[in-house]
C-alpha cells in the first residue's frame, strides 16, 4: 500500500480512495498497492482481497498487457488503450486503462491506472459546450476551451486527469489552460505532488461560470442526457 508522511498527503490518498474515478496503482511487480472504492464497485474485488497481490484482471505475471504497462512505466512513458476484463464474479467489461509512471519520493514506484467504462463515456451525463455553431471547422477557440473547463470543474475539486476525461479536452491542453486561468485567478491549484495536482474554482471562477449559465445558456449550454 502507498504510504503517506504528512497532512497534505493524507488529504490526496483520501481523495484518490474515495474517488468517483476508478484509480488503482501497481508497483514495478505487477502487485497492487492502491484500489480505491470506485475499483471495488466496479470489479467486485474489496480492498483488502488486492493489496499487496498480482494486479487481479491479467492472468499471470506474464501477461502481455502487464509487461507493457511495466515496459513503459519504467521509460516513464504513459500508455492508454482500450480492453476487456472481467469482474469477481466473471460479468465481462469494455475498458480502457490509462496509465502513468507513479513516482513517490522521487523515486519510480510503479502505474496509477485510471479505468474507464467504454459504455459511460458514451454517455456522459454533464453539460457541455455546444461549439459547431462558433466554428463550422470544429476547431475550439482559447475562450471556448476555457469555459469548457471552468464548466467541468464547477463546484468540484478534481485532477488534470478527471478534467480532461469529463470534458473531452487533451490532457495537455487542459493542463496549459488551467495555467492561465490561475493567472486570472478563475481556478486555484489546492495540491500539488509529483504524480497528482488537484484544482478547484476561486470564488471569482464560479461567479464567471454562473454567469455563463444564466446569460449564454440558449447560445453555449445544452444537456447531453436529460
Amino acid at each position: 500500500m502507498i504510504k503517506t508522511g504528512g497532512q497534505s498527503e493524507e488529504l490526496i490518498l483520501n481523495i484518490i480512495k474515495n474517488s468517483n474515478e476508478v484509480i488503482v496503482a501497481i508497483d514495478l511487480a505487477g502487485k497492487v498497492i492502491l484500489w480505491n472504492s470506485s475499483a471495488e464497485k466496479l470489479f467486485g474485488y474489496e480492498e483488502k482481497e488486492v493489496l499487496g497481490q498480482l494486479f487481479p484482471l491479467v492472468k499471470s505475471e506474464f501477461s502481455f498487457e502487464l509487461n507493457t504497462i511495466i515496459t513503459k512505466t519504467k521509460e516513464g512513458s504513459s500508455l492508454n488503450f482500450k480492453t476487456q476484463k472481467q469482474t469477481k464474479d466473471g460479468s465481462g467489461l469494455d475498458l480502457i486503462f490509462n496509465t502513468n509512471p507513479l513516482y513517490y519520493g522521487g523515486e519510480l514506484i510503479g502505474a496509477s491506472i485510471i479505468i474507464q467504462q467504454v459504455d459511460l463515456i458514451k454517455n456522459v451525463n454533464y453539460l457541455t459546450i455546444d461549439i459547431e455553431q462558433e466554428n463550422k471547422e470544429h476547431k475550439r477557440t482559447f475562450n471556448v476551451i476555457r469555459d469548457i473547463i471552468l464548466l467541468t470543474v464547477g463546484n468540484d475539486k478534481k485532477t488534470i486527469n478527471q478534467i480532461s476525461t469529463d470534458s473531452g479536452v487533451n490532457w495537455r491542453t487542459v493542463e496549459k489552460h488551467l495555467t492561465y486561468l490561475i493567472g486570472k485567478k478563475l481556478a486555484a491549484e489546492i495540491f500539488s505532488s509529483e504524480y497528482v495536482r488537484i484544482f478547484e474554482l476561486t470564488n471569482a471562477g464560479r461567479n464567471y461560470t454562473s454567469n455563463i449559465k444564466r446569460e449564454n445558456y440558449n447560445k453555449y449550454i445544452k444537456k447531453t442526457v436529460e
